[in-house]
């Protein structure tokens, strides 16, 4: 890999080259929403259908998907650093950030509706 802009060396560059192995935190804590998520779908299923739920269930699972929300908050306050840094590189993290955002948010909202659901059941 080249890490020379303008004949110079960019550390950068470089650092910019393994940032994708950072980035899989970020995925890593989709990942726990989505995990949580299920499982309050699976839980709000057993109940409907009169079957004890092996999956306990609690408000714990929204606090964790929150903090992984918040650790996702921070990632896009990280992209506002990295745009004032290089636009090019703030493109190509900034929408990938955007999309997990958004995939969090829809995922939290169907686990909390599903967990409000099976309170009141």
């Amino acid at each position: 890999m080249d890490f020379y802009v303008n004949g110079q060396y960019s550390a950068f560059e470089e650092l910019m080259h393994y940032y994708h192995w950072s980035f899989y935190a970020y995925y890593f804590l989709v990942l726990i929403v989505f995990v949580n998520c299920i499982k309050a779908i699976v839980s709000f299923r057993a109940i409907k259908k009169c079957k004890a739920s092996n999956i306990s269930l609690s408000y714990m699972d929204l606090i964790v998907s929150i903090l992984a929300g918040i650790g996702l908050i921070y990632g896009m306050i990280f992209q506002g650093v990295l745009s004032d840094i290089s636009s090019k590189h703030s493109k190509i993290w900034g929408d990938k950030m955007i999309v997990l955002c958004i995939v969090a948010f829809v995922l939290f909202i169907i686990q909390w509706i599903f967990i409000l659901k099976n309170k009141n059941n």
